[in-house]
């Protein structure tokens, strides 16, 4: 007998059927893989441990709290922050909420408070305690520039720059302005070599020089200036002592 031929539509029915029932296998395959996922990762996270919120609670708290939960706490760096207190947690490695092993570490990074300084007033002291107090408060020494002043002693502070009472960031440099004292007027000494006596004691008062007298023998030059000192020419401070020698 020739093969029994089956309809087209009969055909459609079986091959839906077969689908049909590879489809629930399949599905059947990829339940059970999910289940199996499912109950290790169960199984593994019994040994896991959520990460807690350390931001901002000091070190001490930060390090309780982390070893309270079965991890351990170690401090790794400082940071400057604005909003985080100096000595408080300012970020935390790993994030709050990863769950890590029991016993893994916490990485805890310390905030070293704001990096913003108030500018100290350093005007009227010395160079040194200038330097000392700005490195008190953050700061750097600049550079420094020097005038002379007949209001500030020698070597006092005159000015700043930021200003006393400004706001810095930490590691500025502050540049200074520094007394030279007053200026000492000098004069140019003129040559008083054979002036009689009294005019050379005049001329100098004129000039606001002091003088100071001594004689020597010299018959032919008797009552005139033999020698100065400083010599013609020569420099001296406005109301500083002069010699002059006379003949006698």
């Amino acid at each position: 007998m020739p093969p029994r031929r089956i309809q087209p539509s009969r055909r459609r029915m079986l091959l839906h059927g077969l689908l049909q029932v590879s489809g629930t296998v399949t599905g059947l395959v990829a339940l059970a893989l999910l289940s199996g996922f499912v109950a290790m990762e169960i199984a593994m996270d019994k040994d896991r441990i959520g990460i807690p919120r350390t931001v901002g609670l000091d070190s001490v708290a930060a390090s309780k709290l982390i070893e309270e939960v079965g991890l351990t706490a170690r401090v790794i760096a400082e940071e400057f922050s604005a909003k985080i207190p100096k000595g408080h947690v300012a970020s935390q490695r790993p994030p709050i909420g990863t769950r890590v092993k029991l016993g893994s570490e916490v990485r805890l990074i310390l905030s070293r408070g704001t990096d913003q300084s108030e500018v100290p007033d350093v005007a009227g002291i010395s160079l040194t305690q200038a330097q000392r107090i700005l490195a008190e408060a953050g700061l750097t020494l600049g550079s420094i520039t020097r005038i002379h002043s007949d209001v500030h002693a020698q070597e006092t502070i005159i000015a700043q720059d930021p200003p006393a009472g400004s706001t810095a960031t930490r590691g500025t440099r502050v540049t200074l302005l520094q007394s030279l004292g007053p200026r000492e007027e000098t004069i140019r000494m003129p040559d008083l070599l054979g002036r009689e006596l009294v005019t050379a004691m005049n001329l100098l008062k004129e000039l606001q020089l002091e003088a100071r007298v001594s004689f020597e023998r010299a018959a032919s030059r008797a009552g005139h200036v033999v020698a100065q000192v400083p010599p013609p020419g020569g420099k001296a401070k406005v109301g500083s002592q002069v010699q002059i020698i006379v003949g006698e």
